[in-house]
């Protein structure tokens, strides 16, 4: 079995593409479903954000190569990855929609977007652990964002109308 620390930031990245693309359809899904414009807005704000995410961490991702974890089945990189995102609270996109469809009000929301956040930042911090020291600013970026997230959430919630 391949140990966890094959991987590099590259596979981090593909793992944050696919986080940022299940965050912007919760948000979009969270913004069309919204009692209140405040939470509306925020939420297209968030989506547009998660968007602009996903766009840094293609670059991100370009930037650090082309990486090859050695394998001991063929597909077994692939698995890996699917199996780091299907246990996190959001692991896709589908998720994401039935997610919100299933929320009664907008707090209960904004609770959840806290908590993918918070998810994000937790996934984040054990990924760094992994990759090679030098890759480690690449993932210190990401976290940044990510808290930025969290505090204009929580900023959002405490001051909503």
């Amino acid at each position: 079995m391949t140990s966890i620390a094959n991987f590099s930031a590259a596979e981090v990245y593909e793992m944050a593409i696919a986080t940022e693309r299940s965050g912007r359809a919760f948000y979009e899904a969270v913004a069309a479903a919204a009692k209140s414009d405040s939470v509306r807005k925020m939420m297209h704000y968030l989506a547009s954000a998660e968007q602009n995410h996903e766009e840094t961490f293609r670059k991100l991702r370009a930037g650090v190569g082309a990486y090859s974890a050695p394998e001991t089945y063929a597909g077994e990189e692939q698995d890996y990855i699917s199996a780091l995102l299907q246990s996190r609270v959001m692991p896709d996109e589908e998720t994401a929609r039935r997610v919100v469809a299933e929320m009664t009000d907008d707090l209960q929301a904004l609770d959840f977007a806290l908590g993918f956040e918070k998810d994000t930042i937790l996934f984040l911090y054990e990924m760094r652990e992994i990759v090679p020291p030098a890759e480690q600013p690449q993932i210190d970026k990401l976290l940044q964002q990510e808290k930025a997230h969290v505090r204009l959430l929580q900023e959002f919630k405490t001051n909503r109308d």
